[in-house]
């Protein structure tokens, strides 16, 4: 039987990194009883080799139910993945070969496992219950909803209003992830804020095929490097499970310190009561942004590697910071060739994901705050498309660019 929180505890889970929870006071009686093991889902498409600590905030939620010894599992989206969900997306994914989505679900399945353990938790491939579906069986499930129901979504009205195409396809994205919730008859289903209406639909089809109707959270988003929602489509503005203690470390101390709070809370296993002191500290000026980004640093890569690699990531940082060098571990960013021979580093820099913007890439060069291979460009600057130059962007952000 899973053991039964205090009321400490749920408060926390339930408010802690938290936009919104359905049905709030069944789950929490759920959870609160121990009466029963509950099946707690939560799907992710591997449209990248590797997860990132926005993916982490909710991952820290499974690992804490499944502490509490409830039956966590863990899809990976090989089917939907082929699709290309179309949240917070004004234009149709690309279709995805599935041999390409299962070299990237390897990795995610040794990944998941580094904040969720394997005890009491399973990881299930789309393929079991959709490698056997028929023309028959989508008919079946598309039959169930409407299209109004599906221009419901922001996200595609956007599209209508804008005269984008809509293809069908990108319908049948929130359909195959509701009928994950009916295949293995989930309690619970969690997910990022993005995937509200794919986590109600699968609500609404359990109801209608006559399971009970699963309990939702949602999770905010972590942002990333630039400020926007940390994603797996922006590779240069993640913070990557798989990067290392010193690189980890000193993207840490490069976020704007307005999203501190936000780091601290939703992306560490700190005590909130420490959190709730450093956020006040902040806001008060008895800390200094600098003293809590580091503090910050250290215990996310002490919580991803160890506090030895915290350490010595920490004394790396400052002797760069100090004395200019360049860092140990810069992050490979691959840029698409395309027929040209060079590219000029206004283009690069955007094609590249390192900025957000033309403008911002220009202003950045005028105010010679770009430097290739150590040397300053200017707007004129034009690379090579091959080697593997490094780039420098602002005063502490490095990226080797690979060509592909």
């Amino acid at each position: 039987m899973p053991t039964k929180p205090s009321e400490r505890e749920l408060d926390e889970f339930l408010t802690r990194g938290m936009s919104e929870v359905i049905v709030r006071e069944d789950l929490r009686k759920l959870l609160a009883s121990g009466e029963r093991r509950l099946r707690i889902k939560q799907g992710f498409d591997p449209t990248h080799p590797n997860l990132h600590i926005g993916h982490s905030v909710g991952l820290r939620k499974l690992r804490t139910l499944a502490r509490w010894g409830h039956e966590i599992v863990l899809i990976v989206g090989d089917w939907t993945t082929q699709i290309g969900d179309p949240t917070d997306k004004d234009e149709t994914r690309p279709t995805r070969s599935h041999e390409d989505v299962m070299a990237n679900a390897r990795t995610y399945i040794d990944q998941f496992h580094r904040v969720v353990p394997k005890d009491g938790s399973r990881i299930v491939l789309q393929t079991e219950w959709f490698g056997k579906f028929g023309l028959r069986d989508v008919i079946e499930l598309s039959s169930r909803f409407t299209v109004q129901q599906m221009l419901a979504r922001e996200e595609f009205r956007k599209r209508q209003a804008a005269g984008t195409p809509i293809p069908i396809k990108d319908l049948l994205y929130p359909l195959l992830q509701a009928y994950d919730s009916v295949a293995i008859e989930a309690d619970v289903e969690a997910g990022g804020t993005d995937q509200l209406f794919n986590l109600l639909a699968g609500r609404e089809l359990q109801q209608m095929v006559g399971q009970r109707s699963q309990n939702i959270y949602v999770h905010h988003l972590l942002e990333g490097l630039d400020g926007q929602k940390m994603s797996k489509s922006k590779p240069a503005t993640a913070i990557w499970f798989t990067d290392g203690p010193n690189e980890m470390f000193g993207k840490i101390m490069s976020i704007n310190d307005g999203l501190m709070p936000h780091y601290f809370e939703w992306a560490t296993e700190m005590p909130i009561e420490e959190v709730r002191e450093i956020v006040s500290g902040l806001a008060s000026g008895s800390m200094h942004p600098r003293e809590a980004k580091e503090t910050l640093a250290r215990r996310i890569v002490t919580e991803f590697h160890s506090a030895a690699a915290a350490d010595e990531a920490a004394a790396a940082f400052g002797k760069q910071f100090r004395e200019g060098e360049r860092p140990a571990e810069i992050p490979d960013v691959r840029v698409a060739k395309d027929s040209a021979k060079s590219v000029n580093v206004v283009d690069l820099l955007v094609r590249a994901a390192l900025v957000k913007s033309r403008g911002e890439a220009r202003r950045l060069v005028e105010q010679r705050g770009v430097k290739i291979d150590d040397a300053v460009a200017d707007l004129t600057t034009e690379l090579p498309v091959d080697g593997r130059p490094v780039v420098q962007y602002g005063k502490r952000k490095y990226a080797r660019i690979t060509w592909g």
